[in-house]
């Protein structure tokens, strides 16, 4: 690309959607510097690891990515033998009696695994890690991202892709402004591996994915594929289990590791099949996380100093999980800032025009799903609002205005 100005990005944050930045501004040209708080070694070796559904977004790839690396999205398919014509949407149960309530529609849904998604748009870039922001100062027409360790990096547009819990958002928006609201949400999040035998009776509804509702708890019971090292050994795959539910926690003196697992053994008798034995095999001193479900209910059109300063992924609309929204909006968001600085930089359009454009459709658009996620959240955890939640309206689809036509 010929641009008439290099503007240079300051991407904070070296997860998909700042990794997909750096993909898009180098493949046309234009300067970037990528920063991530983690250190290179705790960014490929963190203990948790989890898959993310992609569906619709998978089509802002193409536009950041290079050829060569768009040809091997496959690599990152938590089962890459499964063809990405496999399933058409995500198989819901009755979680008591294992009737098939519904199929919640995508586009061409796939599960990806984070790891090996990272990995594959990280290649041919150059990451700094170990770099924790601690202040961002405006200097004029430039924005000077400031980190712990004392170094500096001045450009002229800084991005925040630093996650739900975002750095960059307190800096732009205020720390009360950009403070999220917890939702009374259980979440137990994990991965596990079973016997040959086990593992096949565990994925045997579906290749990819299947989730249930239990009518008596009004809890949620995923099982997913997360890693297929080999598909002709099941006994090296790897899944994902998730249990949610809405309200009622767990007392302080159970909430650990041995309480959690305990309460996911006795609830799971209650399941139906292969969910009450994929709870039932879960190895003794498994760590199961307790993961509370958060959104950004204060979400506000933010100053973005002239367009020195913006958000994307979800740093820009931290979600509920429910809904499998939130890696496709941060490939949009990723793939429309990389239109933005090119419109910018080729004269088209001065920066502060083109990221409040960029800002505007984020925020409208994120702040939809975040409610629409939200609502899926609750509705699916009452037996009673079930079938009329998000999901069983709208599938996976992406959300339009208006919303009460969606919900």
């Amino acid at each position: 690309m010929a641009s008439e100005k290099k503007l240079h990005t300051i991407i904070i944050g070296g997860g998909t959607s700042g990794l997909l930045v750096a993909q898009g501004l180098k493949k046309a040209g234009l300067p970037y510097s990528i920063f991530e708080q983690e250190t290179s070694t705790s960014y490929q070796t963190r203990p948790r690891e989890w898959g993310m559904t992609l569906h619709w977004g998978s089509e802002h790839i193409a536009a950041c990515l290079p050829p060569e690396l768009v040809a091997r999205i496959t690599e990152t398919y938590a089962d890459p033998s499964v063809p990405p014509d496999a399933v058409t949407g995500l198989p819901v149960y009755n979680g008591k009696t294992g009737e098939m309530l519904m199929n919640m529609v995508g586009d061409r849904p796939c599960r990806v695994s984070r790891k090996k998604l990272r990995n594959l748009f990280s290649e041919g870039l150059t990451v700094q890690y170990g770099k924790e922001l601690a202040e961002v100062i405006e200097e004029g027409n430039q924005v000077t991202a400031v980190f712990t360790d004392g170094t500096k990096a001045t450009g002229d547009v800084l991005v925040g892709c630093d996650g739900a819990r975002s750095k960059t958002r307190d800096f732009i928006c205020g720390e009360e402004m950009a403070q999220l609201t917890t939702v009374p949400l259980t979440m137990f999040n994990f991965t596990q591996q079973y016997t040959a035998e086990q593992a096949l009776h565990v994925r045997k509804l579906n290749p990819i994915f299947a989730t249930s509702i239990h009518p008596d708890f009004g809890a949620m019971f995923w099982l997913s594929i997360q890693d297929v090292p080999d598909p002709d050994k099941p006994e090296t795959w790897v899944f994902q289990l998730l249990m949610s539910w809405m309200n009622d926690p767990l007392p302080k003196a159970e909430d650990n590791d041995e309480g959690r697992l305990a309460f996911l053994k006795k609830r799971s008798e209650k399941w139906a099949e292969p969910w009450k034995s994929a709870g039932l095999w879960v190895k003794e001193g498994t760590k199961i996380p307790n993961d509370p479900g958060t959104y950004w209910e204060r979400a506000a059109q933010w100053d973005n100093r002239k367009g020195k300063m913006t958000l994307c992924g979800d740093a820009a609309h931290p979600m509920t999980p429910h809904r499998g929204q939130g890696l496709n909006n941060a490939l949009q968001d990723s793939s429309n800032f990389v239109s933005a600085i090119k419109e910018a930089a080729s004269g088209g359009n001065s920066l502060a025009n083109a990221i409040d454009a960029y800002d505007k459709e984020v925020l409208e658009r994120g702040t939809l799903e975040m409610q629409i996620s939200l609502k899926q959240t609750i509705f699916i955890h009452n037996w009673e609002t079930l079938m009329a939640s998000p999901m069983v309206k709208m599938g996976m689809r992406q959300a339009k205005e208006p919303a009460s036509e969606e919900v």
